[in-house]
């Protein structure tokens, strides 16, 4: 692993993250910073007390990123074992303590009854093409009186996703190649 990315804002903004050497595509800085930025709209107070869930984690700079910035609670899953040494390895340096879970997301959040976080990071890579049924079963997970925003990110393509019914298209943001949607399910 080497040190790749760095922080962007909050309590520990500039500390650097270690990242795996193959396998992952850290959201840049630029990429993080829009997040937030937008993320204020959705959450007033920012990301003070909330609850985070970081699929296809990676890295965890998004999930970190929550932290650094006042976030209560993260979970952090991924299907690699040396993304998860790395997400362990910057909590760790970073003196944050999070539930780090080796799983393919699909089979974490079908073995979950509940999946009460409010804000949920979905980064998968771009050739994944599960994620209509990902977003699905995550919908069917949420408890009715939950408010709960989805960030998305993926290869740009002209069209949106279909995810049926309930759920709400907030936002949508290009990145070059990249595009952020934002979700409300």
């Amino acid at each position: 692993m080497k040190k790749l990315l760095k922080l962007t804002g909050g309590s520990f903004a500039g500390r650097k993250l270690y990242v795996p050497e193959t396998g992952v595509r850290p959201a840049t800085n630029r990429t993080r910073e829009a997040i937030f930025s937008t993320l204020q709209s959705y959450f007033p107070g920012g990301m003070m007390g909330r609850s985070v869930l970081d699929l296809f984690a990676g890295t965890g700079s998004l999930g970190l990123e929550a932290l650094s910035r006042g976030a209560d609670r993260v979970t952090f899953v991924d299907s690699r074992a040396e993304s998860v040494r790395a997400i362990r390895r910057n909590l760790d340096i970073l003196g944050f303590e999070a539930e780090v879970v080796r799983d393919d997301a699909g089979c974490f959040i079908k073995g979950r009854d509940r999946i009460d976080f409010e804000l949920i990071f979905m980064d998968p890579p771009y050739s994944y093409r599960k994620c209509g049924v990902l977003v699905k079963l995550l919908r069917s997970r949420v408890p009715a009186d939950m408010k709960v925003v989805l960030v998305y990110e993926r290869a740009f393509q002209e069209e949106l996703p279909d995810f049926g019914e309930g759920i709400l298209n907030l936002k949508r943001k290009r990145y070059g190649q990249t595009e952020l949607l934002y979700y409300s399910i």
